[in-house]
């Protein structure tokens, strides 16, 4: 049982008990009442409340739970309430296909160590990568965790100390340098008009995420100044709540954009599409909205919506007004032999091959370290490995050998 606390205010006494911490913030949460007559009053009364708490916070009131329950309680009951809903989805995913089918049927107070690293061996064997293991040790140990502490189902984190088996393979990413005659024949497949086009103009022009690409809205873009502002972007939610209006993966990834003359141009063009695509389509065409709980919503633009949603007109939109779903851009890509990645990888490479610096090259694809920038999105190119030779050149020129 959790430590009830009990203290003297005044002529009262009052407890509190802690409850673990925020998965989001990391920050302690504590359950605290007062107003008792006697300090035996506030302990009985906070004992009460943890057990109350207890079973309605993880929703888990048996002794003896399989794994499968306790991980539905947990992330429904305590994930859901305190992470993004981006990554709720990926932890009900992550679940169930990568841990429920393998030891769900175990009961959670006789999981062990071994359990756990037979698991993950078990991945391992049939061709998950390192990363993806990885992520699903992280959800089931963030699980296990609060299994010991606040809910008290067990004494110890089953996955503490276990790391990833070395015969997991590495997660490889295909990394697609878009040439000119690529770039070329994508745009004659997808030309200006198209709602590809304005898209594909946008990942290679800023090296903006394909999903922060979606959520640009026309409040976003300013034409004149020729610049556009990153601040937020469409998610899926896996779990079958639709799509949804969130801030970019990091705190860097809200930035500001300046953006050339031919992309310019060309959303210029897009946004008079748009337009026209308005009035051709009369009350058929739908209004966007994100609301009060960040979901994005469609209604013709003859409905009056709700008082608290909020207005976004999207600049990636079909001739209905309608939004460019995520997996739609990835097919068409894909049928190209390109992936999402390819235009950041292009243009991070590109401007680093130019002499532009790492640290403002992060910066432009909204990353914390020039690191990532350098590890993941910039490639030894043609041109880069002449220069290297030319420089090595340059350096033993004067040299008497």
């Amino acid at each position: 049982m959790a430590t009830i606390r009990t203290r003297k205010r005044g002529k009262t006494f009052s407890f509190s008990f802690d409850v673990g911490r925020n998965p989001a913030t990391g920050r302690r949460k504590v359950i605290e009442r007062g107003g008792f007559s006697t300090e035996q009053a506030a302990y009985d009364a906070g004992a009460a409340a943890y057990a109350a708490w207890k079973a309605g916070n993880i929703g888990i009131t048996s002794e003896r739970v399989p794994l499968r329950d306790y991980l539905a309680a947990w992330v429904e009951n305590v994930a859901r309430p305190n992470v993004a809903q981006g990554t709720y989805g990926g932890y009900v995913t992550t679940i169930r296909a990568r841990i429920v089918p393998y030891i769900g049927g175990i009961i959670l107070q006789d999981l062990r160590p071994r359990d756990v690293d037979r698991w993950m061996s078990q991945l391992a064997a049939e061709g998950f990568s390192r990363r993806t293991i990885a992520g699903a040790r992280v959800v089931l140990s963030n699980a296990l965790k609060y299994a010991v502490y606040p809910a008290e189902l067990i004494a110890a984190n089953p996955c503490a100390g276990l790391s990833v088996p070395r015969s997991a393979p590495a997660a490889v990413i295909p990394r697609v340098i878009i040439s000119p005659a690529m770039l070329a024949a994508l745009f004659q497949k997808f030309p200006e008009g198209h709602k590809y086009h304005v898209i594909f103009r946008l990942a290679y022009h800023t090296g903006a995420r394909i999903g922060e690409i979606l959520g640009l809205s026309w409040d976003d873009v300013d034409l004149d100044a020729g610049r556009i502002v990153i601040q937020r972007q469409i998610v899926h939610d896996k779990t079958g709540g639709g799509y949804f209006f969130t801030v970019p993966k990091t705190s860097a990834g809200r930035r500001t954009l300046y953006v050339d003359g031919v992309l310019l141009a060309v959303l210029r063009k897009w946004r008079a599409v748009c337009s026209m695509n308005a009035v051709r389509m009369g009350g058929a065409y739908q209004c966007v909205y994100e609301t009060a709980t960040g979901q994005l919503r469609t209604e013709p633009r003859t409905e009056t919506p709700p008082d608290d949603w909020t207005v976004r007109a999207l600049v990636c939109v079909d001739r209905f007004g309608l939004p460019v779903r995520y997996s739609a851009v990835q097919t068409a890509l894909k049928k190209c032999g390109l992936n999402a990645h390819s235009f950041r990888h292009t243009h991070a490479t590109r401007l680093i091959e130019a002499g532009a610096k790492p640290v403002d090259v992060a910066a432009r694809l909204g990353h914390t370290d020039a690191t990532i920038t350098q590890n993941l999105y910039t490639h030894d190119t043609e041109a880069m490995r002449q220069e290297t030779a030319a420089i090595f050149a340059r350096v033993i020129g004067g040299m008497d050998l």
